[in-house]
């Protein structure tokens, strides 16, 4: 049986891959979703500092047939897949790194992050960005919308700064479309010869509202 390993983005906890993990645990997958996000935030620094970053969360997971990392988790994929030994890697709607080098964020991200940044030096927790309701509308369930809200935390404004290593990808890898706002990330993969599936059509966080469609896509 696989061992598969979730990879939550910086900017949530793991509740929002909850109902993707219970549905592909259903198909008779072993999954796990670890928490990282205190791995996010540098303990020994003297003020909120996201260096390194990355390769905290690759010192935090287990060993892993298949990683798949969900939104911003994808600049830190090639990581955290090289850490768990994973043999195949799965981009879910996630942002893209270059295949080798050092990965940035995009500069449509770093715009937005800029006025979110507070006098203590970090963003705005990410469930507050879209105004009073929004996670209502984006988050229908109660028990998985109060299980995100729960999860809320405020990362340090660097992290969108900071440049992530790239190490050679040696597990095969694909990408899965869920939504238009990676429609570039999902072109770049196919430019890179590699399987694309789903059609992008759909919701982001379809990951937490239609987790037996996302499942379907990964397996």
């Amino acid at each position: 049986m696989d061992r598969l390993l979730l990879v939550h983005p910086p900017l949530l906890g793991p509740a929002v891959l909850g109902p993707l993990a219970g549905e592909l645990r259903a198909g008779g997958a072993s999954v796990a979703v670890p928490d990282l996000r205190a791995a996010v935030q540098d303990p020994a620094a003297d003020r909120p500092s996201a260096a390194g970053w990355a390769q905290r969360w690759a010192a935090a997971v287990g060993p892993a047939d298949v990683v798949v990392g969900f939104s911003g988790a994808g600049v830190a994929l090639p990581l955290v897949a090289a850490a768990a030994g994973a043999r195949r890697v799965v981009w879910l709607d996630a942002v893209l790194p270059p295949a080798a080098g050092t990965a940035g964020w995009p500069a449509e991200v770093r715009e937005r992050v800029a006025p979110l940044v507070g006098e203590d030096g970090r963003v705005a927790d990410w469930t507050t960005w879209w105004g009073p309701g929004a996670m209502v509308e984006l988050l229908p369930d109660e028990r998985v919308r109060a299980a995100v809200l729960a999860e809320g935390h405020r990362l340090p404004a660097d992290l969108w700064s900071t440049g992530v290593p790239v190490p050679p990808l040696a597990a095969e890898a694909r990408y899965v479309h869920l939504s238009p706002a990676y429609d570039q990330d999902a072109a770049a993969a196919r430019d890179r010869g590699w399987p694309v599936g789903g059609d992008g059509r759909g919701a982001h966080l379809d990951v937490a509202t239609d987790p037996a469609r996302v499942a379907r896509l990964l397996r």
